[in-house]
């Protein structure tokens, strides 16, 4: 389990140091993350290098507040998704059609079939 940002390692390498007595809690949370995880995986979290880690770790959900797209980005999301309501509409469409021209489908202990004009046929 290595660090994902260079905060996150800092704050581990300051919990490893209460762990081991060398410092003493500076915040609630340091000394809750002393007393709550074990040394092992404190020990992998304070040991990642630095190098090519992000100082601060971003979330989704900043990206998604972040991302700005231009218009024609904007109008092609658009027409994708009618032509998905579209496609999906169409094969709703499509088993409602064939629910009535072959009948409802249904399966019972003596097999499977469909029901048409209120009789069971089955396959």
């Amino acid at each position: 389990m290595p660090a994902l940002s260079k905060k996150q390692q800092r704050f581990f390498g300051i919990v490893r140091a209460i762990q081991k007595g060398e410092q003493a809690p500076t915040t609630p949370e340091t000394a809750k993350a002393a007393s709550d995880m074990k040394k092992t995986d404190v020990k992998k979290f304070a040991s990642t290098k630095h190098k090519g880690l992000p100082n601060k770790k971003v979330t989704t959900e900043e990206i998604k507040l972040n991302r700005k797209i231009s218009f024609p980005q904007m109008q092609e999301r658009i027409r994708d998704a009618k032509e998905r309501a579209r496609a999906k509409k169409k094969e709703k469409d499509q088993i409602s059609m064939d629910s009535k021209r072959h009948g409802v489908k249904f399966y019972d202990k003596k097999g499977s079939g469909r029901i048409k004009k209120g009789r069971k046929i089955y396959d």
